[in-house]
């Protein structure tokens, strides 16, 4: 239990902004590289794969101890690009859920928290997450043939029929992509958490 405890020590001390403005992100690089394929830094990269496996362990240890008691099986997904985390899943209590978010706070390269978790009384069903695969994999279709959209510079994830999208755009991708998105079959609700690039060198930046 000590570590479930320091964990939300850490992230009482860590300032983490809650907001769904986007950040602008300028061409160039501070650390690592961009490339053509992924406008993130390899430091980003390397620090959102961390990150989400360490939210992830932490937080489920945790969840699925309280299990034990409630009696309701939690789900949840942690997506990290460009050290902006996306909480997604059903838990049984609003503690938990705090829970969840005091976890990813208390990681040192995180820089935004987004907690889209719900609190539920009914597990994730089988059907929601063949129908949110079919849909993701239908909008990742559609963004192949998306003119103005480089796909890899996107990424999305559906959750209980909720689409949300992340990536490092210009507010001219950002438009098309999100109409892309949006317009595409089966799609009921959309949440963008985009960053804006600006292709300027010589300078990162990101504010919020």
């Amino acid at each position: 239990m000590k570590k479930y405890f320091s964990a939300l020590a850490l992230g009482l001390c860590l300032t983490t902004t809650l907001s769904g403005c986007p950040a602008v992100l300028v061409g160039g690089a501070t650390v690592g590289t961009l490339s053509a394929i992924d406008r993130r830094t390899t430091g980003a990269q390397t620090d959102d794969k961390i990150m989400e496996v360490r939210i992830l362990d932490g937080a489920m240890s945790y969840l699925n101890n309280q299990a034990q008691q409630s009696k309701f099986q939690p789900t949840l997904s942690v997506i990290s690009y460009n050290r902006q985390i996306l909480l997604l899943g059903l838990v049984a209590n609003e503690n938990d859920k705090n829970l969840v978010e005091r976890v990813a706070r208390a990681q040192p390269a995180a820089q935004q928290v987004y907690n889209y978790i719900d609190i539920a009384n009914q597990s994730r069903k089988l059907n929601h997450v063949t129908d949110d695969t079919w849909i993701t994999s239908k909008i990742r279709s559609n963004l192949l043939n998306t003119k103005g959209v480089f796909p890899k510079h996107v990424k999305v994830v559906t959750y209980n029929g909720v689409t949300y999208v992340m990536g490092i755009l210009t507010p001219a991708e950002q438009q098309a992509a999100t109409t892309a998105i949006s317009t595409t079959s089966g799609v009921q609700k959309v949440v963008t958490l985009y960053q804006t690039f600006e292709n300027t060198p010589n300078s990162t930046q990101t504010t919020p």
